[in-house]
């Protein structure tokens, strides 16, 4: 090996390199250089991180205080309403006209009351006015939907105080891109409705539009993250910061963004993933909204000063730097030649060539010596390739195995869908998400008649090839044990059995049988000590089926399993996963957990079970990034 060498060295280089060349004068030149630069760099950072900072804030309390300027006048009227007893339309619609005469920024102003709390012969009624050709319009919002369940009307009677909404399209109210202010409204302490003040996305732009940071770029997101102005006008109320760090793999954009919800304040350097050039965010919060403004800065229009300077410097230094580079060269010439041979030995040995070897190198330096190590260099890399030819050829046929091996445990499971197309009266959707090549988890379902299916599912221990087959073998003798007429606990007994024999690797599986009717919703299970399956109702609530007290498949041949029955009603879907999607973690090992399943579920509940699934699929990847450790595999069955 190269490091068993002998290097003595008796004539070294770099003494004759010294007494050649001027390092000292070349360091001096240097230092002055770089440290000019590093001052002067330092310097117009600290000084452009204060003026970004007061520059952001100064345009931040502006926008704060026009928002600020809207939110007094839902206040004013809904004060107003609390001391009126009964109000008239005529009333109302003079009050609002009024607060919009005195705020520009206002597109339209809406007062809406809970059934029957403006009059008892009329159940709904909110009147809305807006300025149209610089004169006040009104409607009614009642004849255009149902306000009582719209975000900017929920929300502040749940939490029984102000909020600014989400931006929205608002069609019968404007019927612009707009976002909104509500404020609720109290008679005797008691609630009767939201008085509301809307500002125009396109007002929001045409002011911002004028506001320049440093030749940057301004954005505005709200208070969950959503570009509410940003020069990209695709990225308006279609993307989020978020999203965009996902779509982008920037995770640090993400840290920036829960910063920003908090409200916090900062001046932070980073590198562009898109432009691949440096660059500067400030952001700080717009207190009245809970939005934030932030713009980016490229860093080359900061340190602009700087680079002017150091430029000037080095103009200065260069005819000093040329006189020792003509002293460096007549020194090297000398020097270089056999290390120039040595380069060209270099290049041939990286066409391929091993056959090279540095000959009739004199002297005992340290070229010398370097001589002597690429001779052995050679003789090594030969050996090396020949043997990592042998070990590429065995790996390569490892992963050509496994390879095989996932594609036919693919083969294995369902993967048509929809399954049974021909059958309305359920929806059926599964996905096994193998962790390795081979995966150890497994799905299935199979009728037994016209109207039984047999749905199972089931985690095996462990993960790579020993878990396929033994998943393979399991998946085998369920199709075997399951026929029409055998109780759900009196297969997996069989199968249990069986599998006991001769397991000599001490495998074992969790399994989840059920034997469903699908005309009538009713079916009979079994668990063989798997996940608890969850029954997502049409109603969004989540419970868990009792426990059997069953043990795993593959422990105890003689074990006895109780099984119990279930039905499910129209629109409930029954949910059956492994334990990869709850026990999946995070990078900072947080489990994804039920209570997160649960409301993810909760959230999705309307949609079809492919949307479902695969939005929890979306989720799960999100959560646990590259850190997924387990098998994962879901199916859902919902009644229809």
């Amino acid at each position: 090996m190269i490091d068993d060498l002998k290097l003595e060295i008796k004539k070294p280089i770099l003494r004759k390199l010294i007494l050649s060349i001027g390092i000292p004068l070349l360091i001096v030149y240097l230092t002055v250089l770089v440290l000019n630069y590093i001052w002067g760099k330092n310097a117009a950072l600290e000084q452009t991180k204060k003026y970004l900072r007061e520059l952001t804030d100064h345009h931040a309390a502006v926008l704060d205080a026009e928002f600020s300027k809207i939110t007094m006048a839902p206040i004013a009227v809904s004060e107003a309403l609390e001391n009126l007893q009964k109000p008239t339309h005529e009333q109302l619609i003079s009050l609002v006209e009024k607060k919009m005469e005195f705020n520009p920024n206002i597109f339209g102003m809406a007062v809406a009351f809970e059934p029957y709390k403006f009059s008892s012969q009329k159940e709904f009624y909110s009147p809305y006015v807006y300025e149209e050709n610089e004169k006040f319009m009104s409607c009614e919002l009642s004849s255009s939907y149902n306000y009582l369940f719209k975000d900017w009307y929920l929300i502040p009677k749940l939490l029984n105080h102000s909020y600014w909404s989400e931006p929205y399209f608002d069609v019968g109210g404007g019927n612009i891109l707009m976002n909104t202010f509500s404020t609720p409204i109290y008679s005797k302490d008691k609630f009767i409705g939201i008085v509301t003040a809307d500002m125009s996305l396109e007002n929001l732009k045409a002011r911002m539009d004028s506001v320049q940071i440093m030749g940057g770029y301004t954005f505005i997101i709200s208070q969950h993250g959503t570009y509410i102005y940003h020069p990209n006008k695709k990225d308006i109320m279609r993307e989020t910061l978020f999203s965009k760090a996902q779509r982008v793999n920037y995770p640090p954009m993400r840290e920036f963004g829960r910063d920003m919800l908090k409200g916090n304040k900062a001046v932070i350097p980073f590198l562009d993933p898109i432009q691949g050039s440096k660059q500067w965010l400030v952001y700080t919060p717009i207190k009245s909204t809970g939005w934030t403004l932030a713009a980016i800065i490229p860093e080359k229009q900061i340190l602009a000063s700087v680079h002017s300077a150091i430029i000037r410097q080095s103009s200065v230094m260069l005819i000093g730097l040329l006189i020792i580079s003509l002293v460096i060269i007549w020194a090297s010439i000398g020097i270089t030649k056999p290390i120039r041979k040595l380069v060209g030995l270099a290049g041939i040995l990286a066409t391929g060539n091993l056959d090279v070897q540095m000959e009739n190198i004199k002297g005992e330096d340290e070229i010398h010596e370097l001589a002597v190590v690429f001779n052995k260099m050679v003789i090594d890399l030969k050996q090396h390739i020949k043997d990592l030819t042998t070990t590429t050829k065995a790996k390569q046929a490892v992963e050509s195995e496994l390879k095989i091996a996932r594609q036919i445990q693919e083969s294995l499971l369902p993967r048509i869908w929809p399954a049974f197309p021909d059958r309305e009266e359920f929806d059926l959707f599964a996905k096994n998400i193998p962790a390795k090549e081979v995966a150890g988890d497994f799905y299935d379902f199979f009728f037994l008649d016209d109207n039984t299916l047999a749905i199972i599912i089931a985690d095996v221990s462990g993960k790579g090839i020993a878990a396929g087959l033994f998943m393979a073998v399991t998946r085998t003798l369920m199709k075997t044990v399951c026929q029409k007429g055998v109780e759900p606990a009196d297969a997996v007994e069989k199968a249990n059995a069986i599998l006991c024999q001769d397991n000599d690797a001490c495998m074992f599986t969790t399994l989840f049988l059920a034997i469903y009717n699908v005309d009538s919703g009713k079916y009979s299970y079994a668990n063989a000590g798997h996940n608890l399956p969850i029954v997502l109702t049409k109603n969004g609530d989540c419970r868990f089926l009792p426990t059997l007290n069953n043990i795993a498949m593959g422990i105890d041949d003689v074990h006895h399993y109780n099984q119990s029955d279930s039905h499910l009603e129209v629109g409930d879907c029954l949910v059956l996963y492994t334990d990869g999607v709850t026990e999946a973690t995070d990078g900072s090992d947080n489990l994804y957990g039920e209570e997160r399943f649960c409301e993810k579920l909760k959230i999705n509940v309307s949609n079809p079970v492919e949307v479902i699934l695969n939005k929890i699929e979306v989720d799960l990847d999100k959560f646990q990034g590259e850190n997924q450790f387990d098998d994962i595999t879901m199916l859902f069955i919902r009644r229809n």
